[in-house]
């Protein structure tokens, strides 16, 4: 059984980051508009409240509750050089491949499949949040009447 004290600051700062990192590089592969973006945030954030409710390892259940504490949430926020796009989904990538490896050095196999697992579906449900790929416009903007026929107007 592996508990917080089991890892140093760092970490457990990096493990705490990786929720959001996988959610962020989720939402950055395919930025969606506003109301899709804040989908998949919204699904990033159940979704650390949904494994909340579960029967999690002790390892799990002190990550969780970390959560809600301001200073900690606070530190799982990933910080960010630059804004562009490819920046962001880097820094997200390199967050999460760092995350990953420390259960394996530390945890047991059960629990580091638990934090895999629940990551995964992180990821998942945050991808199935907003639906993307040409959805915008509707495709009913587009349709037309039976025998409609375009006619090009003049602008003057």
């Amino acid at each position: 059984m592996t508990i917080k004290t089991d890892f140093t600051d760092e970490e457990w700062t990096q493990l705490l980051q990786a929720p959001g990192a996988a959610g962020i590089y989720i939402m950055m592969a395919d930025p969606s508009f506003v109301v899709g973006s804040m989908k998949e945030a919204f699904a990033v954030s159940s979704g650390i409240l949904d494994k909340e409710k579960g029967n999690n390892s002790e390892l799990l259940t002190a990550l969780l509750a970390d959560f809600k504490e301001k200073e900690m949430a606070r530190q799982a926020q990933l910080k960010f050089e630059k804004k562009d796009l490819n920046t962001v989904k880097q820094t997200a990538s390199d967050a999460l491949k760092k995350a990953a490896r420390i259960p394996d050095t530390k945890a047991t196999p059960e629990e580091t499949a638990e934090i895999e697992g629940w990551l995964s579906d992180l990821s998942v449900k945050t991808a199935n949040a907003a639906k993307e790929g040409g959805d915008f416009p509707p495709p009913s903007l587009f349709e037309r009447p039976v025998g409609y026929q375009y006619r090009p107007r003049r602008i003057v």
